[in-house]
């Protein structure tokens, strides 16, 4: 007997400045899409595929097999799991795409075996891929990725709490064609202070508490005041030449505000789409790269996205 189903996750962008694994979104668009077959068999075994798109072997293929292998072993599945993978979401680039990967394969593996998890030990499965993939479990792509908006996540406890997006945000995110370390969010993560001076850290959580209580009020400037940074991004942003005169350049066009996603080198500004050309926003951060002899890529987005079941049979 052959089982199948096709799952979509979205992208997502971390830490949103002063959250550090702590703040996420997800993304709209750009999304991956995993085909996951089930094959009655005598052993336990896995296979991945790509099937187009962004093609990085090792790195989402690392993160889906990781969670096919973790719910197979853990509900001691006999079936032979293949998985084909289909990136859309660029790789490495601060957007999420191991972590989509790793929910897609997770909320495949749970519905078509009807393991009736829920979404905190969904998490707790995925986060299993991005430890394969980065070196690291983390939870924020992953919350982003599963259950779409604006998610808080507390660890320990593992859960999360979430808010909608309000009216007219939209999300402009650019990304620098630049080189970038192997392993790029192992290093990143290798930037971060050892220890924090207190007023930065007072500051962080003034910034932070700006981000939440904007989502809560629906207030897109409010959600922009909070985005700065004083711990992370000062040590991150060395990777992105020429990162705050982007940033300023987005400002200066009427962006809310700017934050380095994930660990960048994509760079998101939170835009009010009612008042400002999100458009405007792309080409200024855009141009100010290209003034500087950088190529970047961009998209306009919208904040939503979360993981969803296209086809079963």
């Amino acid at each position: 007997m052959m089982k199948r189903i096709v799952v979509e996750a979205s992208a997502s962008s971390a830490n949103l400045g002063s959250g550090f694994d702590v703040f996420v979104i997800g993304l709209n668009d750009p999304r991956d899409s995993i085909e996951l077959l089930a094959l009655e068999s005598q052993e336990s075994e896995v296979n991945l595929n790509y099937k187009n798109g962004y093609v990085i072997p090792g790195i989402d293929a690392t993160a889906a097999g990781a969670v096919a292998k973790a719910v197979t072993n853990q509900f001691n599945l006999k079936y032979k799991i293949i998985v084909t993978i289909n990136n859309r979401i660029p790789i490495g680039v601060g957007l999420g795409s191991s972590a989509a990967s790793s929910v897609a394969t997770a909320v495949a593996m749970n519905r078509i075996f009807d393991l009736g998890l829920s979404d905190e030990m969904l998490l707790s499965v995925a986060v299993e891929g991005e430890y394969a993939a980065s070196g690291a479990r983390h939870y924020d792509n992953i919350a982003g990725s599963l259950q779409g908006g604006f998610r808080i996540v507390h660890q320990r406890p593992l859960n999360t709490v979430g808010f909608p997006p309000p009216l007219g945000m939209t999300i402009v995110v650019v990304t620098p064609e630049i080189k970038l370390p192997n392993r790029k969010t192992e290093y990143a993560r290798s930037l971060l202070p050892k220890q924090v001076n207190l007023d930065k850290m007072t500051k962080n959580i003034s910034s932070a508490t700006r981000v939440v209580a904007g989502f809560a009020k629906g207030d897109i400037a409010m959600i922009g005041s909070g985005l700065e940074d004083s711990v992370v991004e000062p040590a991150r942003k060395v990777m992105i030449p020429w990162f705050d005169q982007v940033r300023d350049s987005a400002l200066q066009v009427g962006a809310a505000g700017v934050f380095i996603s994930g660990a960048g080198p994509s760079i998101a500004a939170v835009v009010d789409g009612l008042k400002i050309d999100p458009g405007r926003v792309q080409s200024a951060m855009a141009k100010c790269f290209a003034d500087h002899g950088i190529s970047a890529k961009g998209f306009i987005t919208t904040v939503g996205g979360g993981a969803r079941i296209v086809e079963e049979q």
